[in-house]
């Protein structure tokens, strides 16, 4: 009976060691904590590429399996590329990017276009068995680029002769122009005699002056005439002087007249 006792006394020990040095091999692990972050341009314009940045770190103390992350395209950019092996799957951005240890960050990137005018909202998404999520956004404007041309027709033309100037305005640009004003001022060999056009023009002297129009759509022309008669000789120079809320400063065109 004694050496029995002392046996299973003997037993209870060892598994007592042995349990401990079970918990000494394998320690209790972590959790896993994913921060995502997300990077967007203040501002592009149409046509522009931009470029998205995402930054993902495991701020926890296990690692993260399995971690994907997706980055869902919005409407009004076109993709081009993504780096770190991404698929692209519909209008999502892919990365299967396996296991995050601890404290380990990683750095995804997505290049689009930019294709109309509109408010950017980029969101992407991680998730492993938990999930992030982060959203930026940015304007995409357009340009109202304004093109100016001054014709003469005829030229020359003999002293107390007519001709007409014929100005022309396109917006080559992507965004509607505003309040677009011209003045014209006739050089001292020629003489104001009408003016038409998109807006009403009155002259003072040797100033011809516009009503600015309202608003000039992306691909559109806009033309105004200046009919001018010549009173003495010399090479005569019309300057049209161009304004509107999208120019800082004013743009201009000069036409040159032969008077005989």
């Amino acid at each position: 009976m004694k050496l029995r006792r002392t046996l299973a006394l003997g037993t209870i020990v060892l598994l007592a060691v042995q349990f401990a040095a079970a918990q000494t091999e394998q320690p209790a692990t972590g959790a896993p904590h994913l921060e995502l972050t997300k990077k967007c341009p203040n501002l592009r314009y149409v046509g522009r590429d931009a470029t998205f940045e995402l930054g993902l770190t495991n701020r926890g103390t296990g690692t993260a399996l399995n971690v994907v992350v997706i980055d869902t395209l919005p409407a009004g950019v076109e993709f081009i590329s993504a780096d770190n092996d991404a698929q692209r799957e519909g209008s999502n951005v892919v990365w299967r990017l396996g296991n995050l240890d601890a404290g380990q960050s990683r750095t995804l990137k997505i290049n689009v276009r930019c294709n109309q005018i509109t408010t950017v909202r980029n969101v992407a998404k991680v998730t492993y068995c938990a999930e992030a999520q982060a959203m930026c956004e940015f304007p995409v404007k357009g340009v109202a680029a304004i093109l100016l041309e001054c014709v003469d027709d005829p030229d020359p033309i003999e002293v107390n002769g007519q001709m007409t100037y014929t100005i022309t305005v396109t917006n080559q640009g992507s965004e509607t122009g505003t309040n677009i004003a011209l003045e014209c001022v006739l050089p001292a060999e020629e003489e104001f005699v009408k003016a038409g056009g998109a807006t009403e023009g009155k002259a003072d002297a040797k100033t011809v002056k516009f009503a600015p129009l309202p608003t000039l759509a992306p691909k559109a022309k806009a033309v105004w005439t200046v009919t001018v008669k010549g009173v003495k000789e010399g090479d005569a120079r019309f300057r049209v002087n161009l304004t509107s809320d999208q120019i800082a400063e004013p743009v201009m065109e000069t036409e040159s007249t032969h008077i005989y």
